[in-house]
């Protein structure tokens, strides 16, 4: 019987492809997968805006939702000023520029201008907007609890494209003067995604040098975590960071919600640099026991092996998928990389690498 065992665990094995780990979409319940960058993803436009949504809430039994927004720039705000009651929402700048607002109850109104790699917070209760500046902008957002897409179905348009192009060429309106996405009567009645207009909110408009209030040191000094419940920003390498060199390989993590931020929505999320694998090191093997993982590359090419399936290679925009309790490995054979990384639960890989690492200054590992 045991044997019988075994060589019927060899056959699935065996049997496992990597064609088959290779998706267009996010599937429809936990399983490992890698969507490529720009693949329809079940995307969806609302006005100039192309949403793709690279894990849901079914693909990650609502752990969390990953997703992306490609648009031109615009003169006008990218959603009317909205909260979430339930939803804890993550901006971060894959590439272009724009402009994010938050401000939670009482406190002071923040703003700053994104460029690549800079990342805002912003927790539940918390009015914030954005609007898109450069003419080739990709926005990720990390959303916690999973299936906000939801609302994205509700009010976009289904989109295929042949050619996988970012979003729909010409499609840009720069002079607008009214918000892109639902106007105020549609947004006011979305509580049922848990969205709660505040269109008394005036997006203040006095930034200095990318940042109002102007003496925030964006992108001129570290920037620190913020407190529970209220937003903050991260700039570009301008976080805490943490050098670990225990696995064959210098990974340098710089944490952007960890379980101070989280409290009860329960996840992590970071960045990670990684130096070229040694070849005589095999990189380690981790397993995701306290809830999904998933990785987005941002920089380089990263290689990954998921469960029982073959090696896979994972280019810049590519992501993986690593359902619970599902064992993987991922290296870097290059000169760099940099991957952004979300983790359910407060037991993933960025916290158990910064415990087994030390404080470090810079983005970049050491000389020897």
């Amino acid at each position: 019987m045991r044997s019988l065992l075994l060589s019927s665990l060899l056959t699935l094995t065996s049997a496992l492809s990597l064609e088959d780990l290779y998706v267009s979409e996010a599937p429809s319940s936990p399983r490992p997968y890698i969507l490529p960058h720009y693949e329809n993803s079940h995307a969806v436009t609302i006005d100039s805006q192309l949403y793709r949504f690279t894990v849901t809430g079914p693909s990650s039994d609502y752990a969390f939702t990953l997703m992306s927004t490609n648009a031109p720039s615009s003169g006008s705000l990218g959603v009317l000023p909205h909260i979430h009651r339930t939803h804890y929402e993550n901006f971060f700048s894959f590439k272009g520029r724009f402009q994010l607002w938050a401000q939670h109850g009482d406190g002071e109104q923040e703003a700053r201008l994104l460029t690549q790699g800079d990342f805002g917070s912003v927790p539940r209760n918390t009015t914030h907007t954005f609007q898109i500046l450069d003419p080739d902008t990709e926005m990720v957002g990390i959303i916690v609890p999973g299936g906000f897409e939801d609302l994205f179905y509700a009010l976009g348009t289904n989109y295929t494209s042949g050619t996988d192009t970012p979003y729909v060429p010409g499609s840009g309106n720069s002079s607008s003067s009214s918000a892109t996405g639902p106007d105020s009567s549609t947004i006011s009645n979305l509580q049922q995604y848990d969205v709660y207009a505040q269109l008394d909110f005036t997006p203040r408009r006095d930034l200095v040098n990318g940042s109002a209030p102007s003496d925030s040191g964006w992108h001129t000094e570290s920037n620190t975590l913020g407190e529970p419940t209220k937003p903050y920003f991260i700039a570009n390498n301008y976080g805490p960071k943490y050098l670990n060199s225990q696995y064959g390989a210098y990974q340098i993590v710089q944490p952007l919600v960890t379980a101070t931020q989280a409290q009860d929505t329960n996840y992590t999320l970071s960045t990670i640099i990684l130096s070229r694998q040694q070849t005589s090191i095999t990189a380690p093997t981790w397993n995701a026991t306290s809830g999904p993982v998933a990785f987005e590359v941002l920089e380089g090419s990263v290689q990954v092996q998921i469960g029982g399936y073959p090696t896979a290679r994972l280019e810049m925009g590519d992501v993986a998928f690593v359902p619970a309790g599902v064992a993987y490995r991922y290296w870097n054979e290059a000169a760099y990389a940099k991957v952004l990384y979300v983790s359910s639960g407060n037991e993933g890989v960025d916290g158990k690498l910064i415990t087994g690492g030390k404080t470090w200054a810079d983005p970049v590992w050491p000389k020897y």
